[in-house]
């Protein structure tokens, strides 16, 4: 995989190479023509020529015609650098380097996503921050809620791990895909840079909230076409008489900055008719090749058909952003000051591209509503197959028969440690209460996590790290990094009780769905008699019911709990080994309870203990 990607990195290096040349040549002569142009202007004014205004005429056509070749080897650019960003996001994903990535959905975390927090789902070295390729705002919202499972997919398990291993297995579809979006969030950082008038300081967002909340004009104001032949005329009528030597040549400037008042006066119109083209205009080639890139593929299984259908059977969709494209093409050479003013006080371009919008929207507003919700239901689900391509995963067994609540596993390992160090695990857990013993970061906490994150991965219909993977569908709780509330008056102690009755009220309410209770180092708030009654109190009620419970504790009192039907807990422990004097683990579950410790050493290893 890596080898591919360098390769593929090498090839867009080499064409960025290319580019660079022609864009430099065409910079370089743009900027000849341009000086030619001005001196043309002047003389023809100058010895009132009609020959040397044609010369005039025909270089601007040539210099406009360079500004739009400029602009389209700076987009080639743009694409250029997207993929290379996104082949690199690849590269290190092999790695540990994805903890960098800017995304890691930490805008959808809350205090109260508790099983997120305590299973790095999002935020910080996060699921999220791994396997994201979401680029959209939509996009991002479902991969954050199908990664947290508030988006309940348990009923398309199989339907969704046939459209993510589709996509893992088309790594072309998924760069060029990703690559495309990328570029997207590319221009409106562009964008923002060079933008001027009506949005300014305004994100994306906002401009496209602009477009739909804003009231819309209902009828195309019948004075614009006024003036859209009248600037002209003006200024067409000031150059022949001042050529033909009727006329002081200063006129031609007088009907120039005329033409610029009355195009450039009532801005806030022309602004609120040119909102979408403002808003998509610069991306809606991108947009349509996201699309494209849909229509374009013959996929097999059915719901990314179904993802097909939507973008085919649209009438008009692809038309629509690709007119809308052309117009952003047009809109765009404003950006470009010196052009945007001869255009402005000659033609009074704004008026056009005023014109061209307000006709494409009054026929197709929905267009990107549509276009976005199609593209984020492929970016989350690409997000997803992005996993099987940066580690060794394999299908889940999800089974919603629930006679025998088991969970099978085999060489399962977690996702967000270092592949080259990372321990895989195997065993079955079958009882209802299962009690995990052993030394101080020997990896009792890894493995409940291991385990959590991997069923998460399974309810998403995503692959799994293991070599096989076989459990139940399950409502998840966890107890791992619970924090205090200061401001709420609530102590670590407090608030892991609050969570255990959230298990229990579960748990006692005889759901359809067991629930899988996971509890790291239980009740460790409080002094040591009290949190081994209250553990064993709460551990048997959890695991009365519907239930798997599985809990680490140092407290070896707990290895001896027994159900309320005399079934004893199974004790499982991870341990620590020596060699020589330094302090070594293994990180590999085993039976039975723990029969060693390691504090002291630890302690010895930080200086705090002598002897």
């Amino acid at each position: 995989m890596k080898e591919e990607l360098n390769k593929k990195l090498k090839e867009a290096g080499e064409e960025k190479r290319a580019l660079d040349k022609v864009y430099s040549t065409v910079a370089a002569f743009r900027l000849v023509i341009f000086l030619l142009a001005v001196v043309l202007l002047y003389m023809s004014v100058h010895n009132h020529s009609m020959l040397m205004l044609l010369f005039f005429i025909a270089l601007t056509v040539v210099f406009i015609y360079l500004v739009k070749l400029h602009n389209d080897l700076d987009d080639k650019l743009l694409g250029i650098k997207a993929r290379t960003a996104v082949i690199n996001r690849y590269i290190l994903r092999l790695g540990t380097g994805w903890k960098t990535f800017k995304e890691n959905g930490n805008e959808f975390l809350n205090k109260n996503m508790t099983m997120a927090h305590d299973l790095d789902l999002l935020g910080p070295a996060s699921l999220y921050q791994l396997i994201s390729v979401a680029h959209t705002d939509m996009g991002k919202k479902k991969l954050a809620e199908t990664i947290t499972l508030e988006r309940d997919n348990s009923k398309n398990i199989d339907k969704r791990y046939e459209a993510i291993a589709e996509l893992s297995e088309n790594r072309d579809f998924l760069i060029d895909f990703e690559s495309a979006s990328e570029r997207i969030v590319e221009i409106r950082e562009k964008d923002k840079l060079k933008s001027t008038g009506f949005f300014d300081d305004v994100d994306e967002n906002e401009q496209e909230e602009a477009v739909k909340d804003d009231k819309p004009i209902e009828t195309f104001p019948a004075w614009i076409y006024l003036l859209m032949v009248l600037v002209p005329v003006i200024n067409i009528v000031a150059i022949v008489m001042v050529l033909s030597g009727g006329m002081n040549p200063a006129r031609i400037l007088v009907s120039f900055i005329l033409g610029l008042i009355l195009t450039w006066g009532p801005q806030a119109v022309t602004e609120k008719l040119s909102a979408p083209v403002k808003a998509y205009g610069s991306v809606a080639q991108d947009y349509l090749k996201l699309l494209s890139l849909i229509s374009s593929q013959t996929f097999k299984c059915e719901l990314l058909k179904g993802i097909h259908e939507r973008v085919s059977s649209r009438d008009g969709l692809l038309p629509a952003i690709k007119k809308l494209g052309t117009i952003g093409t047009f809109y765009n050479i404003s950006y470009n000051p010196i052009v945007h003013m001869v255009l402005s006080g000659f033609l009074a371009w704004d008026y056009y591209i005023a014109l061209a919008t307000f006709r494409w929207n009054k026929k197709n507003s929905t267009v990107f509503d549509d276009s976005i919700e199609i593209i984020s239901d492929v970016e989350e689900l690409s997000s997803f197959a992005v996993l099987p391509l940066v580690r060794r995963s394999v299908k889940p067994d999800v089974s919603f028969d629930y006679s025998d609540i088991k969970l099978s596993m085999d060489k399962v390992y977690h996702p967000l440690l270092d592949t080259d160090t990372v321990v895989s695990n195997s065993a079955v857990i079958e009882d209802k209460l299962n009690v995990i013993t052993g030394s101080n970061m020997s990896g009792k906490t890894t493995f409940l996590r291991t385990v959590a994150i991997n069923m998460v991965l399974a309810f998403t219909g995503s692959s799994v790290c293991a070599d096989g993977f076989s459990v139940p569908y399950m409502k998840i709780f966890t107890s791992m990094r619970v924090m205090d509330d200061v401001s709420g008056g609530i102590s670590t102690f407090y608030a892991e009780i609050l969570r255990i009755k959230e298990m229990a009220e579960y748990v006692q309410s005889d759901p359809e769905v067991p629930a899988l209770c996971l509890i790291d180092e239980i009740f460790k708030g409080t002094n040591s008699a009290d949190r081994i009654v209250g553990a064993s109190e709460a551990l048997t009620k959890l695991s009365a019911g519907k239930s798997l419970v599985m809990v680490s504790t140092h407290d070896f009192e707990l290895c001896e709990l027994k159900r309320d039907d005399g079934t004893e807990a199974r004790n499982y422990h991870f341990e620590e080994y020596y060699e020589g004097s330094s302090l070594k683990f293994d990180y590999t579950i085993k039976d039975g309870r723990c029969t060693t410790r390691n504090a002291i050493a630890i302690l010895k290893m930080a200086g705090l203990v002598q002897n």
